[in-house]
């Protein structure tokens, strides 16, 4: 499993506001969901690449079950990017 990191990436004069998740498998970028706030926002890019990520693992090995659909937590690391981090319940 990886931890994945998102970051806000701000307005520029050609695209509007995007969360960017990443990690060391790809990355994936959304527009702003502005009808959300706070941790919500990070989440929802991390749901996004989650679901790139099974339904890719769906059509190479044919299965719908997936370690990326484990329960995550979110935190802030220092630079300003939000981790996510799996874990298992026991």
């Amino acid at each position: 499993m990886q931890a994945i990191q998102t970051k806000f990436l701000p307005v520029t004069n050609s695209r509007g506001a995007r969360i960017k998740a990443f990690c060391e498998r790809g990355s994936l970028t959304v527009s702003y969901p502005y009808e959300l706030s706070g941790d919500a926002v990070h989440r929802f890019a991390v749901d996004a690449l989650i679901a790139k990520f099974v339904k890719e693992d769906a059509k190479r090995y044919g299965t719908q079950r997936n370690p990326w659909q484990s329960p995550y937590i979110t935190g802030s690391l220092p630079d300003g990017t939000m981790a996510h981090v799996f874990f298992r319940l026991p």
